[in-house]
């Protein structure tokens, strides 16, 4: 069954607005992660540790294609083939392959209830995907089996807290180091609202505490590495001040502080990471344990129709966001008493104008008001009183 929060209807909110890694000195802070050389990006960093390249890749969740096109551009792949809930994003995708020449198809599909193209393929690509998948275990179990067993399984992705709903102490750290950059690229910060986030994008981080636990079910740990974020992904990402600045010596400053606290926190954290990219083999003894496996399938079951029963909410509100629904309520409360207020504060001008009205016009109509029609006062007083 699919439910509304298992794909996102509107593709508009992919592609907009700017992030941490937008930055080349973030993209380089990650390369260096993941590879030990700021300079080589993940893909060039799997050739080498891989020893190859390799025939077909399946990119998860694709979007607009730019993944797999640097993919065949960098010669990692021969071909690839993307699949994605988004037709005009692959529309986009095709276009982009075609007029490059590109040997990359793309196929529409609802991961969470979909099955792949049939095609043999010895790589999976899932970048920034898996965290908009709702049927987690369904989809790695189903990238499991058709990879053989030299295939490779590899990701960059965000791990962190379901929704955006960040730990405590990280969003603490967030809004003290907020405080002490210059005012003129502080982040206006507001702590990320689950009601709000279903429906701008109810895939958004659905299952992204799950990722690294269902990879380790199904693959290998030849590579995971935390690429950190819980603090400089908050104050860096559609930061608008930091992005339009003409300021380009104090822009690098501010960066540079926010990323020694986010390296920081991730040393004295390391589970706080909110990216990750790792990389592994296909276990393929774990798809024979029957009981195992109608196990997970039952959790994720149940799971999903908790979900549906909850609006799309899988998890209990952590204590920040318990807080802001009950600010925004306490607001919208607020505003419905006001408007109250001031429509019975216009019900009473109104009865008070009326029964003004009334008498003034019982004293023009009167035999008094007549005999002195003449009277300049009077006579202002009934034109007020018709106007």
């Amino acid at each position: 069954m699919t439910a509304s929060f298992e794909v996102n209807e509107n593709s508009d909110v992919y592609y907009t607005g700017t992030y941490w890694n937008d930055f080349e000195v973030v993209r380089e802070r990650i390369n260096g992660r993941i590879s030990g050389n700021p300079t080589r990006k993940w893909h060039e960093h799997l050739a080498l540790e891989t020893g190859r390249t390799f025939k077909r890749a399946l990119i998860l969740n694709c979007g607009n294609g730019w993944v797999e096109r640097e993919l065949v551009e960098s010669g990692l792949i021969a071909e690839g083939v993307g699949i994605d809930y988004s037709q005009s994003l692959l529309d986009e995708a095709g276009a982009a392959a075609r007029e490059n020449g590109l040997p990359l198809t793309y196929h529409q599909a609802n991961i969470n209830t979909g099955s792949f193209p049939e095609a043999e393929f010895d790589l999976v690509v899932n970048h920034a995907a898996a965290h908009h998948i709702a049927a987690i275990d369904r989809v790695f179990r189903q990238v499991c089996r058709i990879l053989p067993e030299d295939g490779w399984f590899v990701s960059f992705d965000y791990v962190g807290p379901h929704r955006n709903q960040y730990r405590l102490d990280a969003w603490e750290e967030v809004w003290q180091l907020n405080e002490q950059i210059p005012e003129s690229f502080r982040q206006d910060l507001e702590y990320p609202p689950v009601p709000v986030m279903l429906v701008v994008d109810p895939t958004e981080a659905v299952h992204s505490e799950l990722i690294l636990e269902t990879f380790r079910r199904y693959f290998t740990e030849d590579q995971v590495t935390a690429l950190g974020g819980a603090i400089a992904y908050p104050l860096l990402t559609h930061n608008a001040r930091i992005f339009t600045t003409e300021d380009e010596v104090g822009r690098s400053e501010a960066i540079e502080r926010i990323l020694q606290v986010d390296d920081a926190f991730l040393s004295e954290h390391p589970e706080s990471t909110l990216f990750a990219y790792f990389a592994g083999q296909p276990k393929k003894d774990v798809l024979t344990q029957v009981d195992l496996l109608a196990r997970w399938e039952t959790e994720e079951a149940e799971r999903e129709q908790r979900a549906q029963d909850n609006g799309g909410e899988y998890y209990e509100r952590g204590p920040l966001a318990t807080a802001l629904v009950a600010l925004e309520e306490q607001r919208a409360l607020n505003a419905g008493m006001q408007a109250q207020r001031e429509h019975l504060e216009a019900e009473l001008q109104a009865m008070q104008s009326s029964f003004l009205y009334s008498r003034a016009r019982r004293l023009v109509d009167s035999d008094w008001a007549r005999t002195v029609r003449g009277n300049r006062m009077v006579a202002g007083l009934e034109r007020r009183v018709r106007s």
